[in-house]
């Protein structure tokens, strides 16, 4: 799919492309789909396949868990960057279309090609994602034990911190 150039810089900004030079994103944009879905359809749910990444080109998803609502995403936000480095693993979480939605589609078997092949632009989105999601367990982790050192896990998010950290641990390049 070609994609316009101020599109393209656009997509630079995101954390998980950001360092790719413009014609980098084209090339690794070359395997992306477009979509659209009307308010209130669903893009993927919770346990289903992990088989691409999505960016929002414009439109809001809302993404929940087992029926609560995680979160409100809109424009050149991502979702589903797990299926780039594990494909096929179940979603972890159902994401729908809060209003009309366009994103881009990239479908995660086509970036593994692309990884194994050492394509410097797939590369770097993994690097990037490592670095995004390092950041997010940083935050798990502030978030279980304060600042003071002191424990604010429960049992049960002990046990989905365990669960997160074995699904790191999966990851193979």
């Amino acid at each position: 799919m070609s994609i316009p150039a101020t599109l393209l810089k656009k997509l630079v900004q995101i954390p998980i492309f950001h360092g790719l030079t413009v014609p980098e994103a084209a090339e690794f944009f070359e395997v992306a789909l477009e979509q659209t879905l009307e308010k209130g359809r669903t893009l993927f749910r919770e346990g289903d396949e992990g088989d691409a990444l999505y960016v929002i080109l414009s439109g809001e998803a809302v993404v929940t868990k087992k029926g609560i609502e995680l979160a409100t995403l809109s424009t050149h936000a991502v979702l589903g960057e797990m299926s780039l480095v594990s494909p096929g693993d179940t979603r972890s979480a159902t994401a729908a279309a809060k209003t009309d939605l366009a994103v881009l589609k990239i479908p995660s078997r086509r970036v593994q090609k692309l990884i194994k092949a050492d394509h410097l632009a797939a590369l770097k989105v993994v690097a990037n994602l490592a670095q995004v999601m390092a950041q997010r367990l940083a935050a798990i982790n502030d978030r279980l034990v304060g600042g003071d050192g002191k424990r604010k896990a429960s049992d049960a998010r002990k046990e989905e911190l365990a669960d997160f950290a074995g699904i790191l641990n999966r990851w193979s390049f």
